[in-house]
C-alpha cells in the first residue's frame, strides 16, 4: 500500500538552486501521493515571491532565519498525521523517477526501520554520503565514503549509525515516538541527534542504495556568507553536552582491548583497520595498544585516529591481532591471540607466544592442524576474516585496460606468491596471437629486488601482453575497480594465512583460480571458483626466518595452464562461478559478519 508523503523543503535565498530542485522533483517523482511543503527562512532574493506563484507548494513564511531545525519542525507540523515526511535540501537534485518510491519501500521494508537516508554524490562525481557516524571522542561528524570517486561503492541498503538530513525519509511512527528535531541546534548536528534518539527508541537507521541524488553541499551557508564555524562550534557544544557521555561510556554492549598495528600499509594493519572499524559499529568499545610497543602515527582514518587515544583497559578481554612472537607483551585478560602463518608449522617463539594466551584464533582451518602439530596446547578457534562488501561487489565500476580477456593477479612480489609459475603458465599456454592479457598488480617492498629483471630472467617464450603495475598503491576504494577491470583472478600461491586478494576478487564477482591449500581452501571450492591442484609439498624457501624448516605447497603448473585455458574457452561458466562466489561472500564473509562473531566471543569471555 502506498503511504502519502509530504516533502518538506527549507529555503533561505539561493533562488536558482530552489528552482532547479523543485523542477527536478516535479519532473522526476513517480510516487502517486506526494505533496510539497516549503518553509522559507526570511529570504530576500526573490525566493518568497517566486514560491508564492507555485500552486503545488504549501508555503510557510518566516520573517527571519529561524535556523534549520526550527524551520523543519514548522514544516513537519504542517503535515497530516497520515503522511510520512521527507526532508529535502533545496540544493539537492533528484535524478531518478523512482527515488521517492524507493525510499518508501526501504522505510516500510521492516517493522523497525524509522529513518532512511540516501546515497548522495557531488556534481563533480565524488561520493558525499552513504551514511554517517560521530567520532566518539572528538565528536566530529564524518560521512562514510566522503570525497571518494563514485564507482558505485556502498550501493545496497544497509544499516548505519546516522544519515545526513539533506535527503531523508522519516516514517510517521518514528516521528511520533521520537519527536521533532531538537531546536537547540540552529544548524548542524541536528540530524545525528535525531538518528541517535531514533536508535535509542528502537528504530533502525538505514542508508538506501540505488541511484544517487546530486547534492551541492552547504549552499545556504555559502550563498548567505554564513560564518560556518561559529554555527558549527555552537552546535557541537550542544551535542557534546547531550551525547558525549553516552557515546563514549553507555552505548556499548561490551569492551575489548585491541593489540595490533594500524598505521602500516601492508600486513596485519590492513585487516586490523577494518576489524577495529567493524567492531566499533558492532557496538563494542575498542581500546588500543600497539602490539609491538611502537608509537602509533596517524592512520588518516578519522575513527581510528580517535580510537588510538582511548585508554586501554587491562580488565577486559585482550585480543592480540599480530604475529605470535609479540603475544608476550599482552597482559590482563582474558588473553586471545589471533594470528596466522602460511607454512606447515610454527617457530618456537610463536609456539611459546600462543601457549601464553588463554586461547588462540586462526582465520583458516588448516592452521588448527599446523599449530597443533607445532606444540600449541591452548584452545584454538577458527575465526575467519572478511572483506568490505560495500567496496567489493560485482556492481563496482571497472576501468578495463583493453578488450582482451584479462587475467589479474594481485600480490606482494616474492617466492611465496609463485610469480614465476604464473608467468610460465601464461606464456606456455597462450600463443602470442591470442586475445588475452595478464595484468600483474605487484607490490615490492624490497629495495634489493628488481622485479622487472626477475621477470626478464625467466626468458619466457613469445606470448600475449603481460602488463606490470608496480607499487601502484591502490587505496581500498580503488581496489574493487581494479578487480572489476578484469575477467578472472589468478594466484598460484604457495601458502596464505587467509588469502585476502582471493576473497576480494570473489566478492567482486570474478572467477578465481587459486591454490587449493592453506587459507583459500576454506572459501574457494568448485561451485564458486577454480581450486588449483598442489603438485607437491616442498621446503619453504624465502628470506623469512619464520619459514625455516617448514614446507609450503608447490602449485601444479600444468593444472594452472588447464584452468586458465578453461576460463578463456568457457567464459560464461566462469562468469556464473564468479557471481556465485560474490553471493557467498556477501552472505558469509563481510566484516560485519566477522565483527558479530568476534563480539559474541568477547561477550562470552566477559567483555
Amino acid at each position: 500500500m502506498t503511504t502519502p508523503v509530504a516533502i518538506v523543503v527549507v529555503t533561505w535565498n539561493a533562488l536558482d538552486f530552489t528552482q532547479r530542485c523543485l523542477a527536478a522533483l516535479r519532473d522526476l517523482t513517480d510516487h502517486p501521493a506526494w505533496r510539497l511543503v516549503v518553509v522559507d527562512n526570511g529570504s530576500t532574493d526573490g525566493t518568497v515571491e517566486w514560491l508564492r506563484t507555485a500552486d503545488d507548494a504549501s508555503l510557510l513564511e518566516n520573517r527571519e532565519n529561524l535556523g534549520f531545525s526550527r524551520a523543519v519542525n514548522r514544516g513537519i507540523a504542517a503535515t497530516d498525521p497520515g503522511e510520512d515526511v521527507v526532508l529535502l535540501n533545496n540544493d539537492v537534485l533528484v535524478t531518478d523517477p523512482s527515488w521517492l518510491s524507493r525510499l518508501q519501500s526501504v522505510a516500510h521494508g521492516g517493522p523497525t526501520v524509522g529513518v532512511v537516508g540516501a546515497r548522495l554524490v557531488a556534481p563533480e562525481g565524488y561520493v558525499q554520503h552513504v551514511g554517517a557516524y560521530m567520532r566518539p571522542i572528538s565528536l566530529r561528524g564524518e560521512q562514510l565514503a566522503g570525497m571518494e570517486l563514485d564507482v558505485n561503492q556502498c550501493d545496497r541498503d544497509r544499516p548505519v549509525e546516522s544519515v545526513v538530513f539533506a535527503q531523508v525519509y522519516l516514517r510517521r511512527d518514528c516521528l511520533d515516538r521520537v519527536g521533532p528535531l531538537d531546536e537547540d541546534y540552529f544548524a548542524y548536528f541536528e540530524d545525528t541527534d535525531f538518528c541517535l534518539r531514533a536508535r535509542r527508541a528502537g528504530f533502525d537507521v538505514v542508508c538506501a542504495g540505488g541511484p544517487p541524488a546530486v547534492h551541492h553541499q552547504s549552499t545556504s551557508t555559502r550563498e548567505n556568507q554564513l560564518d560556518y564555524w561559529s554555527v558549527y562550534n555552537r552546535s557541537q557544544a550542544v551535542f557534546r553536552r547531550k551525547w558525549a557521555h553516552w557515546l563514549e561510556h553507555e552505548r556499548h554492549d561490551g569492551e575489548v582491548t585491541w593489540h595490533s598495528v594500524l598505521h602500516e600499509p601492508m600486513g596485519y594493519a590492513v585487516q586490523s583497520r577494518a576489524l577495529v572499524t567493524a567492531l566499533h559499529f558492532a557496538n563494542l568499545k575498542v581500546g588500543y595498544r600497539n602490539a609491538y610497543g611502537s608509537p602509533e602515527t596517524a592512520t588518516g582514518d578519522p575513527l581510528l585516529d580517535d580510537v588510538v587515544h582511548r585508554p586501554a583497559r587491562p580488565d577486559v578481554p585482550q585480543i592480540a591481532f599480530c604475529q605470535a612472537d609479540a603475544f608476550s607483551r599482552v597482559t590482563g585478560g582474558p588473553r586471545v591471540g589471533w594470528t596466522m602463518l602460511e607454512v606447515t608449522g610454527l617457530p618456537p617463539a610463536w609456539v611459546a607466544g600462543c601457549n601464553a594466551m588463554d586461547e588462540v584464533w586462526v582465520p583458516a582451518s588448516y592452521n588448527v592442524e599446523t599449530f597443533r602439530g607445532s606444540g600449541v596446547t591452548v584452545p584454538i578457534r577458527v575465526m575467519p576474516l572478511g572483506v568490505d562488501t560495500g567496496y567489493f561487489h560485482p556492481r563496482i565500476t571497472g576501468f578495463r585496460p583493453s578488450s582482451r580477456y584479462t587475467f589479474l593477479s594481485v600480490f606482494e612480489w616474492g617466492e611465496r606468491k609463485a610469480p614465476g609459475t604464473l608467468l610460465r603458465a601464461f606464456a606456455q599456454e597462450f600463443k602470442e596471437s591470442e586475445d588475452v592479457l595478464l595484468l600483474l598488480a605487484v607490490t615490492n617492498r624490497d629495495p634489493d629486488v628488481d622485479v622487472e629483471a626477475q621477470i626478464a630472467a625467466l626468458d619466457l617464450p613469445p606470448c600475449p601482453p603481460v602488463v606490470l603495475l608496480l607499487n601502484a598503491g591502490f587505496a581500498t576504494p580503488q581496489m574493487g575497480s581494479l578487480y572489476r577491470s578484469a575477467d578472472c583472478f589468478v594466484l598460484p600461491t604457495r601458502g596464505e594465512g587467509w588469502g585476502m586478494p582471493v576473497l576480494e576478487a570473489m566478492a567482486c564477482g570474478l572467477p578465481a583460480i587459486a591454490t587449493n591449500w592453506s587459507g583459500p581452501a576454506d572459501f574457494l571450492h568448485e561451485a564458486v571458483g577454480y581450486p588449483l591442484d598442489v603438485a607437491a609439498m616442498v621446503p619453504a624457501v624465502a628470506r623469512c626466518p619464520f619459514y625455516e624448516g617448514f614446507e609450503w605447497a608447490e602449485p601444479d603448473l600444468e593444472h594452472l595452464r588447464f584452468l586458465m585455458r578453461e576460463v578463456v574457452d568457457d567464459p560464461e561458466r566462469a562468469r556464473q562461478k564468479g557471481l556465485a562466489a560474490a553471493a557467498e561472500v556477501e552472505a558469509r564473509h563481510s566484516w560485519g559478519h566477522v565483527a558479530e562473531r568476534v563480539k559474541q566471543r568477547v561477550l562470552e569471555l566477559g567483555g
